[in-house]
């Protein structure tokens, strides 16, 4: 197992229902693997505060393997799509193309995999768990100051419902999730970077 990865009990609860630390350990993985594999498509409303105190509403979808988008409601410009080899940020409002960044350095995107084992990601920092939660904490660890993302699933029934952004200057940005709709059809076009570019030209 990766060195970097370990599990602690979340607020002091102990995980003595599973009779042992390692048991505790090998249960909480086995259950977070199994439901992230479960996410092979999937749309749920948001709500971002960001560290300046404004906020942000819109749409996240992911479709599996390696298709993710997050569009942002207006008036806020921005506009994430990941087609699985790039993840593109764009400025709605600026006639420049989008910044691009490869899509395999980015943490968030072990969510897009079709066959996640988080013993086994290089982006896994820290796994922990208590009684009603989980929060998994990724970084890159080839660029630990870009900072961290901590991703917060409830276990009752077991859902992806928060990520925690904090930035290489320690800021913090929280994104909520409104309830997700799995297992649904995706139109292909919201995952392409060349599409999406033809699209906000169109509107512009």
């Amino acid at each position: 197992m990766n060195r970097r990865f370990f599990l602690s009990a979340l607020g002091a609860v102990p995980l003595v229902s599973f009779g042992s630390f390692a048991k505790a350990q090998n249960a909480v993985v086995d259950e977070l693997n199994a439901y992230l594999n479960s996410l092979t498509s999937a749309r749920a409303p948001f709500t971002q505060e960001s560290a300046d105190g404004s906020v942000s509403t819109g749409t996240f979808y992911l479709q599996k393997p390696g298709k993710m988008r997050f569009e942002y409601d207006a008036p806020s410009p921005a506009l994430l799509v990941a087609d699985g080899q790039a993840l593109a940020v764009f400025d709605k409002k600026s006639n420049r193309g989008p910044q691009r960044y490869p899509q395999s350095s980015t943490p968030l995107s072990l969510l897009t995999r079709s066959d996640i084992d988080i013993t086994r990601s290089k982006f896994v920092q820290k796994l922990e768990a208590g009684t009603t939660q989980i929060h998994l904490t990724l970084f890159d660890p080839e660029n630990s100051g870009n900072g961290t993302i901590k991703m917060i699933f409830d276990r009752n029934p077991m859902a992806l419902v928060e990520w925690i952004i904090v930035d290489g200057s320690g800021l913090e940005s929280v994104v909520k999730l409104g309830a997700l709709s799995t297992d649904i059809s995706l139109d292909s076009a919201l995952f392409s970077i060349p599409l999406t570019i033809r699209a906000l030209k169109d509107d512009s």
